[in-house]
């Protein structure tokens, strides 16, 4: 196979592409079209989940004493159902005191802490 000389070649090849003409940064930003302002983030719930939840609860326990001040009687299936019903929110706002005291406590530690 010959070669063909360096002359040949640089006059086969097709010139190279040239740059566009360097354009103003506003002239490339309206180009593109107006911005569309990022989307808004989900609404956050009013109430936590959890709070949500103890609430339930003290509205079902209040209905229930409400009931009972009426004048209606309980099985002691329904007492005892009550009963831990009231335990377990109990608990709950027990451990969400406690969640809440332990993080007030580090935040403390956190803004004493010296550099």
């Amino acid at each position: 196979m010959p070669i063909a000389p360096a002359a040949a070649v640089a006059r086969a090849a097709p010139p190279p592409a040239l740059a566009p003409e360097p354009r103003p940064f506003g002239a490339v930003l309206e180009a593109r079209g107006p911005l569309r302002p990022p989307a808004p983030p989900p609404p956050r719930p009013a109430v936590p989940p959890a709070l949500a939840a103890v609430e339930r609860a003290q509205a079902r326990l209040d209905a229930v004493l409400a009931a009972a001040r009426s004048g209606r009687t309980f099985t002691a299936q329904e007492l005892l159902g009550l009963q831990a019903e009231a335990y377990r929110t109990a608990q709950t706002v027990d451990l969400a005191a406690k969640l809440v005291e332990q993080g007030a406590q580090s935040v403390k530690q956190a803004v004493n802490t010296q550099l």
